[in-house]
């Protein structure tokens, strides 16, 4: 047997196990050692053969680079607030990641200061944010209409806020409001029979919103050539306000409409532009088939000849984009009625708008109850599986979503039917618990008014109507309820129109009638919906 030996005179072996000699390069004249990984070979260029090089420091503050938020910046090596913007010079409130500049040098940056001294911070004034209002930071009141930003629910429009009603004459009625509770005399609007020489042509639903997105006031309205046909085509115009109260530039934008599409109106893919949603269902009977339909607002409304598409790159720029918010056929099956919040809201805290929706089992006085339907915040909803709470006074045919009693928490107000207590409104109060989160406190629930006090049982009486909403009037922070219904029988009219002032605690004023018709157009209304609620639902 030949052994090989090496140097020391011991046997030479393959370090890693195997027969490759090539593995070996102790014995390799060729071969250089860098034990300290520093690319420097352990001879007489390596002064120090055991200490690695330190780290690269391009601008030699003393930091590495891949430790460094400003690598080439020798004076500033700190983002504590991850701003993007170092704290040594350049971030004059390094414990804001919001904002780095405080050019009055309060110690505030400027986008939490309060230039015009309206109670709003600059930065708050700039986007929708909290108060769901864009205006303008150096100026109280930016519209110049005698109301601050800070009490001016539409801080841009210099106009006040209105009701549309459908009226018998081929126009529209409108009724503007003075901010304090009352309200001006009826003007008609809009162009007679629609422009037509149909005198059968007619405005017949309404929805008041900020549709193109320039902080004023504008709104939707189908219009129907024959309002006895019920398949007959819709129009749908679009209402822009100008240069005065009751001025508005009306245009077409569709003329084909299988019907209406809107339900309620909220931003529901949070891209700070007003949607819309409808729930459908199969007609008449029972519930066999429900879609909740999101028609997310595109933009184009000023300059768009077609309403809403299902094709998601719109290719004619239509107004909306259809979207399946939510398959509720399951939800539903079976049922007589089912219904969904007009106004949209953060229930979980997450940053996106959630429904609430509710079903009655049959016609008579029973149950109802409510179920969460959670947004994704790109326009889609998931139903919860666990009932959120049952109103069980009579059927609920309203659902108003907001906060009634000044706590900045959501509360709802919903029932008006004709079965069980009819005509009546329950306050369900919103709460919150740590480790709960929002949740309505039934136990604390009570009749906040009641259209009919003279039924408290029984069936087939006055008060039912899903024609109730809520807004602030009279700009005192507390949310004021319209209710419209037939006043006599609960399916034929006559009809009326009450207006009931908040006191801010779940409870309101007696009513103010605002209108009486011989028709049932006293529930044919609309008053103004935001982009959102004001308050925070959750904290």
């Amino acid at each position: 047997m030949l052994l090989l030996l090496g140097l020391g005179g011991c046997p030479e072996t393959n370090p890693r196990g195997d027969d490759d000699d090539s593995a070996v390069m102790d014995d390799d004249d060729s071969a250089v050692d860098d034990d300290d990984d520093d690319s420097a070979v352990d001879d007489d260029d390596d002064d120090d053969a055991t200490t690695p090089a330190p780290p690269a420091d391009g601008d030699g503050d003393g930091v590495p680079d891949d430790e460094d938020p400003c690598p080439e910046d020798p004076l500033q090596w700190t983002d504590a607030d991850g701003d993007g913007v170092c704290d040594e010079v350049d971030d004059d409130c390094p414990d804001d990641p919001s904002g780095y500049a405080d050019t009055d040098g309060d110690g505030d940056c400027d986008d939490d200061d309060d230039a015009d001294g309206d109670g709003i911070s600059n930065g708050e004034e700039l986007i929708y944010g909290v108060d769901c209002a864009i205006s303008d930071p150096n100026v109280a009141d930016s519209d110049a209409d005698g109301f601050g930003d800070n009490e001016d629910l539409y801080p841009l429009d210099p106009f006040p806020e209105y009701i549309l009603w459908r009226n018998d004459l081929g126009t529209i009625d409108i009724v503007l409001s003075n901010r304090d509770g009352t309200f001006q005399p009826v003007q008609q609007i809009g162009l007679p029979f629609g422009d037509t020489t149909n005198s059968n042509y007619r405005y017949t639903g309404f929805s008041i919103s900020d549709y193109d997105g320039n902080g004023r006031t504008d709104f939707l309205a189908y219009g129907d050539a024959d309002p006895s046909d019920p398949n007959n085509p819709l129009d749908l115009w679009w209402f822009g306000r100008v240069a005065g109260p009751a001025a508005f530039a009306q245009r077409l934008v569709d003329t084909n409409l299988a019907g209406g599409f809107i339900n309620g109106v909220a931003d529901v893919d949070n891209d700070d532009d007003v949607d819309v949603y409808q729930l459908s269902r199969n007609p008449g009977g029972y519930i066999s088939t429900l879609q909740l339909y999101t028609f997310l607002n595109q933009g184009t409304i000023a300059n768009a000849t077609c309403a809403w598409t299902d094709d998601p790159l719109n290719p004619d720029g239509c107004v909306f984009i259809r979207e399946l918010g939510a398959d509720l056929d399951d939800y539903g099956s079976n049922k007589w009625i089912a219904r969904v919040s007009r106004d949209a809201v953060d229930v979980d805290g997450d940053g996106n708008r959630d429904l609430i929706a509710v079903t009655h089992s049959s016609g008579g006085s029973s149950p109802s109850p409510f179920t969460l339907l959670l947004g994704d915040g790109l326009g889609a909803f998931s139903l919860t599986s666990h009932e959120f709470f049952s109103h069980a006074a009579s059927p609920a045919n309203s659902i108003i979503f907001a906060d009634f009693d000044g706590d900045n928490l959501g509360d709802i107000i919903t029932g008006l039917d004709d079965d069980g207590d009819a005509g009546s409104a329950w306050f369900y109060p919103g709460q919150y618990a740590a480790g709960n989160g929002y949740f309505v406190d039934t136990a604390a629930a009570f009749e906040a008014f009641d259209v009919n006090p003279g039924a408290e049982s029984g069936g087939e009486n006055f008060g039912v109507t899903a024609g109730a909403r809520s807004f602030d009037f009279d700009f005192d922070g507390n949310e004021d309820v319209l209710v419209g219904y037939n006043n006599s029988q609960p399916w034929n009219p006559p009809s009326e129109t009450a207006f009931y002032l908040g006191n801010g605690n779940g409870t309101f004023a007696a009513p103010t009638i605002l209108r009486n018709f011989t028709n049932g157009f006293g529930q044919n209304f609309a008053i103004p919906q935001r982009l959102c609620r004001r308050f925070q639902i959750t904290q």
